[in-house]
């Protein structure tokens, strides 16, 4: 079975809060994909996707490590007024209906696929907020190392998995 989405990818999910960092956020927003990979034996993939947010930054103001503007550009072409991406957010997240609601779409939810030169940024990004993981929140039920009880599970969505082996 082809994989819904693709590194690169602008999607719409309900990106988990860090209130109920292991349940669907209460509503649709614009995430990233980052990364698509199996989680143990189940059946479902599970994404690593970046929180984004329209919260504007003073002009002139250098950005914090982990903070990736999108150009305007970018974001007009998604429809979107201007937003950033905070690599500082990180969800681990099973492709299901109750994280991604518009996955049965013909389009799957999907609003727009960045350049290889701009995915090249973000993992870069992301290779040096790993060398300082105080920085970065993990959210979401599949965060590598997270161990639950499966009824903690959304959608019933088998629980107990140590998480993928992300990079």
């Amino acid at each position: 079975m082809e994989p819904p989405f693709k590194p690169r990818q602008f999607v719409w999910c309900q990106f988990p809060y860090m209130e109920e960092p292991l349940r669907p956020g209460p509503k649709e927003h614009v995430g990233y994909i980052v990364e698509v990979g199996k989680v143990g034996d189940n059946a479902h993939l599970t994404v690593m996707s970046l929180y984004t947010t329209t919260t504007s930054w003073e002009p002139g103001v250098r950005l914090p490590l982990g903070v990736i503007p999108v150009n305007p550009a970018m974001a007009q072409r998604m429809n979107q007024k201007g937003f950033v991406m905070d690599a500082r957010k990180v969800a681990f997240i099973p492709v299901i209906p109750a994280f991604f609601p518009r996955l049965n779409h013909p389009d799957r939810g999907i609003v727009y696929t960045a350049s290889e030169k701009f995915h090249q940024m973000v993992q870069n990004t992301l290779a040096q907020l790993a060398k300082r993981p105080e920085l970065v929140v993990r959210l979401g039920p599949y965060v590598p190392g997270l161990r639950r009880r499966q009824q903690e599970s959304p959608e019933g969505e088998g629980g107990g998995s140590s998480g993928p082996k992300w990079r």
